[in-house]
């Protein structure tokens, strides 16, 4: 082999070498059909990644931990409706890792049932081993149009439950005044948006696709 032959092939191959360490800086989180991600450690996801078509998310890597819910298809009757479980936080740990979450076969209203009783997500890295969680539900009684789910993970990260986060990854707010915070003020001005997030969740597959591909066109 001739040396300047030598010398790219030496090149390209430190170049693939750097590349592929960069590739698997971070875990890749894929969502299954159905499945919504609402947070991540503690802050809800913004909502232009929910209509971007795109069904993969960015987890730093070590301890995670992810509030999602599910929407169903389910049968009642002779008809078929659209369900939603409650929101389950899901605590689990992961490096440079591919990783999916899928919930199992709900066809009824019993399955879902069994679903929140049970919790049993189905999560997995890329080789098709299981990733252990820990897991919670948050419930807030009544009719929910728009939930402050950053409010509730705070209350929730500060308890005792099995999937709350570490105390070290926890950072509490300063409270030495009672104005309304820039966040406070964002959330009321971003209610209609709230509403949209909301029945978008209640959608079936075909409809949240024609609303993503309405959101592309304007």
């Amino acid at each position: 082999m001739k040396p300047l032959n030598k010398i790219l092939l030496s090149t390209l191959t430190a170049i693939s070498l750097i590349a592929s360490s960069y590739s698997y800086a971070d875990n890749i989180l894929l969502l299954e059909e159905g499945v919504n991600l609402i947070a991540v450690n503690g802050s809800e996801v913004n909502s232009d990644k929910l209509f971007n078509g795109s069904n993969n998310y960015k987890l730093p890597n070590g301890s995670n931990q992810i509030l999602v819910n599910y929407t169903a298809e389910v049968k009642k009757g002779g008809d078929f409706e659209i369900e939603q479980s409650k929101a389950f936080v899901l605590l689990f740990e992961s490096n440079d890792s591919q990783i999916s979450l899928a919930a199992p076969t709900i066809e009824r209203i019993k399955d879902l049932d069994k679903f929140e009783q049970n919790k049993n997500w189905i999560l997995k890295n890329s080789a098709g081993n299981s990733i252990p969680y820990k897991a919670n539900i948050i419930e807030k009684g009544g009719f929910q149009l728009s939930r402050d789910f950053e409010e509730e993970l705070e209350k929730f990260n500060q308890s005792n439950a099995t999937a709350s986060l570490p105390k070290s990854q926890i950072t509490l707010p300063n409270n030495t005044n009672n104005k309304p915070t820039k966040n406070s003020v964002i959330k009321k001005e971003n209610m209609a948006m709230e509403m949209l997030i909301y029945w978008y969740n209640q959608a079936d597959l075909n409809t949240r696709n024609s609303f993503k591909e309405l959101i592309k066109n304007k």
